[in-house]
């Protein structure tokens, strides 16, 4: 089944509080993995990656400090590494590099079989792993700091229970800031695959939910960063049931198949906030008074931040 949600912030701060606690409210949508990717405001490249054999840390480190430049920290000493619920350790450091290598330096790592770049850039960062959102609270000390936006997703998985780099958000090594959550299903994902590799595109897992990151990513890269643009190229592409809310780092759109099977609610606020949720449940534990709209069969939406 799987569950949606999304805040467009008008206060900054606990940003990542808010959305945590509407994914508590839609657990019972899903309590395979939960996630969730924020925008922080902040200027300095930040890396969060998965490990799936620590014995492999110290070639992570060995990839970053080719790109991290010289600076009063670096890597070794500034970075933090922590066990997660399951099998998997996170680390996470700031990067003194140039953003212009950043595709570069993703895709390095996610050539690693047992490494997996979860975010990568200027604002966003991504929390994700197996489990209900409090036990990412409970195993991830999450620091985030003043935030424009983010979304999340808590997942019913019906492949790779363990492999939490299957959960949401997905992200895009050719569109940095590009992240993704999906509730649904593609009937064409391997003909959208082919389709996509046959051009260079790499991809890190079989989730079907990846083809729509790398898809809108694809399209982003070629039409300039235009995210209402690539939404409308997609929807006449994909074929299934599903609902997703993209973001990047300043806009947020939504969009629902033809079918309207999975839906997706926005309510914007007096004081200019956006809540996004796949129920009603998740977007009234921030705002009172909410009278969420549906979005339509069919629909795309864009919110610029």
């Amino acid at each position: 089944m799987c569950g949606l949600t999304g805040i467009i912030a008008n206060n900054p701060e606990g940003l990542g509080v808010g959305l945590t606690k509407m994914l508590k409210e839609i657990e019972h949508r899903g309590r395979d993995a939960t996630g969730f990717a924020v925008y922080e405001i902040r200027d300095d490249i930040q890396i969060r990656v998965s490990i799936r054999n620590i014995d492999s840390k110290p070639e992570l480190l060995k990839i970053l400090e080719k790109y991290d430049q010289p600076s009063a920290t670096n890597v070794t000493s500034s970075g933090r590494s922590y066990k997660g619920v399951g099998i998997f350790d996170f680390y996470e450091t700031s990067l003194n590099m140039p953003p212009s290598e950043i595709e570069a330096l993703h895709h390095e790592i996610d050539s690693h079989p047992d490494l997996c770049v979860h975010s990568l850039g200027k604002k966003i960062k991504v929390y994700k792993d197996q489990g209900t959102a409090r036990d990412l609270e409970n195993h991830h000390q999450f620091n985030i700091g003043p935030a424009t936006h983010g979304i999340g997703h808590v997942r019913l998985a019906t492949e790779s229970l363990e492999d939490i780099n299957f959960a949401h958000p997905f992200i895009s090594e050719m569109y940095p800031g590009l992240s993704l959550v999906h509730n649904g299903q593609f009937t064409n994902y391997f003909n959208l695959r082919r389709s996509l590799e046959t051009k260079g595109v790499r991809f890190k897992t079989n989730n079907d939910s990846e083809i729509a990151v790398q898809y809108l990513a694809f399209l982003m890269k070629q039409n300039g960063g235009d995210l209402e643009g690539a939404i409308h190229q997609a929807m006449e592409k994909f074929d299934g049931v599903f609902t997703i809310i993209v973001s990047t780092e300043d806009q947020i759109g939504i969009f629902r198949d033809e079918l309207g099977m999975k839906p997706v609610l926005f309510f914007e606020t007096e004081d200019g906030s956006v809540l996004f949720g796949s129920e009603e449940i998740s977007l009234a534990k921030i705002a009172t008074d909410v009278n969420a709209t549906e979005m339509e069969p069919g629909g795309v939406k864009v919110w610029n931040i």
